[in-house]
Order: C-alpha cells, then structure tokens, then sequence
C-alpha cells in the first residue's frame, strides 16, 4: 500500500511545485482548489492515452500492435510484470490518498474573497466533490479487482491500516453507497462556466449505479470464481452465491439517475438535413440519427455528466484516429476497430446481419468466414450498405470520404496497396470514426486542418438507460413482461432512428419476454453504442464471457480485382489469448509480498 502513504506525482510533489508545501497549500484557497483539481486529473481518459482502453478488447487493435495492447492480446503479463495502462492499483490509491488528505484540511482552508475558496458554499463544494472522486476510484478499483482494502484517511509508514485485509464486496457496498448518497445530497446537478466538468448529484449518483451494476454482474454474482472455484461471502471477489436482489438494487439506482429532475439531462437528439456534411464526406445515414454524432463534439450538452474535453478546439484527434497518409505531422490511427465490431451493427432494419453465438460471438463458415444471416438481405460484396446509422458515424471503411479525400484500403494480388493499406502495423482495414468530426475537419494541401471541440465521456446518460435494461432484464424471470426494459431502449433505439425494440423481435423471430434473447440484445447495444469509452473491457470481464469473445480477432481484407471491382473477405488478424483468471486483474506482487493480509486474485 505504499501508494497510500505518499502522495505521488501532484501539487504536492517538490519537484514539480518549487517549495510548496502541506501547510502553505492547506492555508490557501487558489492553492487548495488546485489540489483538488490535481485528482481529476488523475480520473482515466481515453484521448489522453492515444490508444484507448477497447482496443485491448474484442471490438479493437492498436495500431503500433507491440506495445501494451499486445501484452494483454497474448497474456503476456502477471502480477509482477503489468502493461502500463493495467498498472491501475498503485495510481487510484495515489489518488484515493490525495482525496483523503483534501478531506482532512478543507474544513481549516481560510475562506478569502479574493481567491478560488471565496466562500462556505464552495468550500463545502469542494469537500463533497473530494467524497464523490474517492468513490469513483474505488468503483474503478473494484472493476479491476473486486473487494480492496478501504482506507478513509492519509497513512504513514507506521500505520496499522497499511496491512489492512481486502473487503467483501458487501463492506465495498456499503461504504461506496454511503459515499455517493452523501455527495448527492450535497452537490448541485450540473456544473457551469469555469466550473465544468467538476463532480454532480448526477455523477454520485451514476457511480452508485455503476457500482451496483458492476458487482450485480455474472462474475461476482455466482458461487464460484472466474476459475470455478467454490467462494464464500467473506471472498471479495464473489457474494458467495447468486441472489437476483443485487440485480434489482442496480435497477433502482440506474432508474434514479434516469428519472432525477435535476440538471435535465436528456440522450442528445439532432436531426440534419441529408446535405449537412456536404459532399467531400461519407455519410449514408439517417439525417435524424444525427444526435449520436453531436454527443462527442459538443463540449457541454444535455446527455453527458461529465467529460473530458479535449484540449479546446483542436484537432489532434483527428490526427491520431485518421489513417496515417491523412496526416503528414507524425503518428496517426492509433485505434483501430476491428471487424468484430463492424460485424455488430444490424442493417437499417433491424436485422442482425451475421448469426452469432449466446455470446455474440460471430458463427464460423466451412470457409472461415461470418456466417450471413439469411433474413437480413445481406450482400457480403456491398458489406457497408443499409447498416445502421451509427455505424457510418463511427466507422471508416473502403471508398469512404474524408474531406473529399477516399479511404483505400485495397490490396491487389500484383503487390499494389492502397494509400491507405498499413503495412508493419495493425491494419483491420477500418479506421475509427467515433469521437471525430468530419464537419469542421478536413484535409488542406497537405494535412489536416479545421478545428472543433471533442468530447469524451466519463459518465453520460446513456449508460444508465442500458444499466437500467440489463439490470431490469436479469432481476426479471424468464417469460415476464419487459415493457419497462423495453421502453428505455427504444429511447436508444429512437435517437439512432433505428426499429423499436418490439419491431425488432417481431422481425428476427425473438421474443420480449426470453430473458436470454434480450440479454443478447442489451450486450449488442450497450458496445455499439458505448464503444472505446473504456466500457467494453469491463463488460467481457463482467459478464464472464472472456474466453469465449477474446480468441480471435478478424480484419475486412479488400481486394481490388483487374476489371476495378473489389471483392471483400473477411479474415483473422489475431489469434489472442484470454484466460479465466484474466475477468479479474492481479494486484501487483509487491503489494502482496507487503501485507500478509491481502489476498491474490484467482489464478494469479
């Protein structure tokens, strides 16, 4: 626990604040504020880290595919050898320490008008805003690796709570509920001007509902571990049996964020006129599907709680997510989505266009390809016409436009590559459109030019409209009605102009009332619709469907044929390596081999 008894790398640090020290920080408001914005900062985020947290998942590849992706891709990792983003213990309590020595001083930080503490009100502000961060790092905390020591104050060496046991999970539930109700009670719902992004009611209370959904999940809610192991109550990696309760307390706490009047949140919802991206773009989709793209551009907006906005108007992005050829001023397409994900999206109609397995697993062929759906009138030779909206809103693929300028991502059997074919590095033959925009962003003479603001979300409505459904679906028995499950998803189903989710089961056949077909359904939709928001590595975990969806990974390879037509297949790119142990992430060994009391992962 060495990490809770310094402060790590912050306003703290000597050697980046001069001669700052504990006292003069605590005996100044704009000193102050600033440590406490010092742990946000501290709170993951996918624009930051280039390659975003999905492409160790299924739905995605890295691009330069040897460094730490590749590591999770073939297991090469354990607990005294960690990649750097996995590396998440030491940094949350670091930051998790940070919040408890705010919490120990904001009370004695003299108020002065003058400065950024100009009153009780902010000053409470701020200390419920220290209380709602602390528990968001221990909800990160027990995504990664169930029950941890819970710490509630600053600790020296000599400290007794430096060998404290891993909670239960029911000890993590208590305390992270409290923590969240407390904050929620005490801090306004939406955060303004020089304010946003800053912890709300509205994050409390979606930390509690990411909480519960996380621990009402297959991989804690069992008997056994992700090994098959026989666990008990005290275990804190399990509840020691399956009680659906946890799954109706997840239900409540993601209906009370979707429900609460306050801050007006509401899914984003814009309808454009077919023209709107002009000519020089790609986009054949739904002018009313629109809000989907809106989301991630708008740097404050009605469905996201907070963000991380994205350096204000730029646009780096765009060169880190467009393929390299765009972008002459260094590195580029850092993420790229696989055909897995692709695979995902259902034609405009509905209809899943692959048939997949229990686990949305795409069926293999005698020939090795994705087995068509024959009730979707699907062409595997026009694979990206009729498809859902927000897969042209969040891929790019063969012949798609960007600033007038086409994607080629062809090969040809005579050795030619299109611009746009990678060669040394991943390439799944797509490109990651998610989170750019292609309206206010394009190519000049020689590189990309135009700016916008980008979004990317920490915590937006959406979420919680699918951790109500999937909550609700599984506290429900098999055969009973799911008209409530149902009426959230069509909000969903709405904003992309995409059938109703009645439509939708009357069409492939399904079901409302088969508990399993909508869980199928509700799995599909939450990674379309929260992809690379560092969501999908959690939910394979989750769910405890990892060794079944994280084998292989394939590429859409495009050939371009001598009469200038193409013909597309799709192929493995990766062969990946995803074991039963691998649902929960090992504590790193030298905090074991410090506290006798603290309890390895499974299998670790």
């Amino acid at each position: 626990m060495a990490s809770c008894t310094t402060e790590g790398v912050g306003l703290l640090d000597k050697t980046e604040s001069g001669d700052l020290t504990e006292e003069r920080v605590f005996s100044d408001g704009n000193y102050a504020n600033d440590f406490l914005t010092d742990i946000y900062r501290r709170i993951p985020n996918g624009f930051y880290e280039n390659v975003y947290l999905d492409a160790a998942t299924d739905i995605g590849e890295s691009r330069p595919w040897w460094g730490w992706v590749n590591s999770v891709h073939t297991g090469a990792y354990n607990s005294t050898d960690l990649p750097g983003r996995l590396k998440r213990w030491a940094d949350y309590y670091a930051a998790i320490r940070a919040c408890n020595k705010f919490l120990e001083k904001i009370d004695s930080v003299p108020i002065d008008s003058e400065q950024a503490i100009s009153n009780d009100s902010i000053r409470r502000a701020r200390k419920y805003e220290a209380v709602a961060l602390r528990a968001y790092f221990y909800t990160e905390l027990v995504r990664c690796y169930g029950g941890v020591p819970i710490i509630t104050k600053t600790l020296t060496q000599d400290s007794p709570e430096l060998y404290s046991p891993r909670a239960t999970l029911q000890e993590m539930k208590e305390f992270i509920t409290k923590e969240c109700d407390l904050a929620a009670d005490s801090l306004v719902a939406r955060q303004i001007g020089s304010d946003y992004p800053r912890m709300t009611s509205m994050v409390a209370k979606g930390i509690k509902a990411r909480f519960l959904l996380h621990v009402a999940s297959q991989l804690f809610n069992n008997n056994v571990d992700a090994t098959g192991a026989p666990t008990t109550a005290e275990t804190p990696w399990s509840w020691g049996q399956y009680d659906k309760q946890h799954w109706k307390d997840a239900a409540d706490a993601a209906l009370a964020v979707i429900n609460s009047p306050e801050g007006n949140y509401k899914l984003v919802e814009r309808t454009e006129k077919s023209s709107f991206f002009g000519s020089k773009v790609t986009y054949p989709g739904s002018g009313k599907a629109m809000g989907f793209y809106y989301v991630f551009i708008l740097r404050s907006n009605e469905e996201v709680f907070i963000n991380h906005p994205y350096k204000g108007n730029t646009n780096e992005l765009e060169k880190w997510q467009l393929p390299g050829s765009f972008n002459t001023g260094g590195d580029a397409s850092y993420t790229l989505p696989t055909y897995n994900y692709a695979a995902m999206f259902e034609n405009k109609d509905g209809i899943p266009v692959y048939l997949t397995d229990e686990y949305g697993f795409p069926q293999i062929d005698g020939n090795g390809e994705f087995k068509i759906n024959p009730s979707a009138n699907f062409d595997s030779q026009k694979p990206y016409d009729n498809r859902d909206s927000r897969f042209y809103h969040s891929i790019y693929y063969q012949g798609a436009k960007f600033g007038g300028r086409e994607i080629n991502v062809w090969r040809a059997e005579d050795g030619r590559k299109g611009k746009e074919y990678q060669v040394g590095y991943g390439m799944t033959g797509l490109f990651l459109r998610k989170f750019l925009d292609p309206k206010n962003v394009t190519i000049g003479s020689k590189d990309i030019t135009g700016q916008t603001s980008h979004s990317y979300p920490i915590m937006r409505l959406t979420e919680f409209v699918l951790a109500y459904a999937e909550a609700m679906n599984e506290y429900l028995d098999d055969g009973a009605d799911r008209a409530d499950v149902i009426r959230e998803l069509d909000k969903i189903r709405k904003r992309a102009d995409m059938p109703d989710v009645r439509t939708t089961f009357e069409r492939n056949g399904w079901n409302t009332t088969n508990k399993a077909q909508m869980r199928k359904f509700i799995r599909n939709e939450r990674t379309i619709e929260m992809a690379f928001e560092d969501n999908r590595f959690y939910d394979i975990r989750r769910w405890k469907i990892g060794v079944e969806t994280q084998k292989t990974v394939y590429a859409h390879d495009v050939i371009l044929n001598d009469d200038a037509t193409f013909t597309y297949k799709i192929i493995p790119w990766e062969r990946r390596l995803f074991q039963a142990k691998d649902h929960l992430l090992p504590i790193p060994q030298g905090e074991i081999n410090n506290n006798e009391n603290l309890e390895q992962n499974p299998g670790w």
